[in-house]
């Protein structure tokens, strides 16, 4: 791969603004990110279990923007958090970035 199809990923920080289980799901958690468009995109994450959803409010976090809207469980995913896909215990874990930088702000 390329710098050029690396850039194509998009990635963002984004700042949790709001979170919560998906209806019928026992794995996916909703997430509304900030990542400097003007509205919050919804993104679901694999990672029910693995954290409590309101201690991820204002945290910052990695997002791949131009991954291709996804249903899962019903709902539309506009974008990919990226962590790892299984941490020494086995669970899912997403990447945090420092607080004080700003949404939206392009990640190389």
């Amino acid at each position: 791969m390329n710098i050029n199809e690396f850039e194509k990923l998009g990635l963002r920080v984004g700042k949790i603004v709001a979170v919560e289980p998906v209806a019928g799901s026992d794995k996916l958690l909703k997430f509304n990110v900030d990542i400097g468009e003007g509205v919050p995109r919804q993104i679901l994450s694999g990672v029910v279990g693995v954290y409590v959803p309101a201690n991820l409010i204002g945290k910052n976090v990695l997002v791949a923007s131009n991954i291709d809207p996804k249903i899962m469980a019903g709902v539309e995913s506009g974008g990919m958090l990226i962590g790892v896909e299984q941490d020494l215990k086995g669970n899912p874990r997403l990447f945090f970035l420092d607080e004080d930088l700003p949404a939206g702000m392009a990640v190389a």
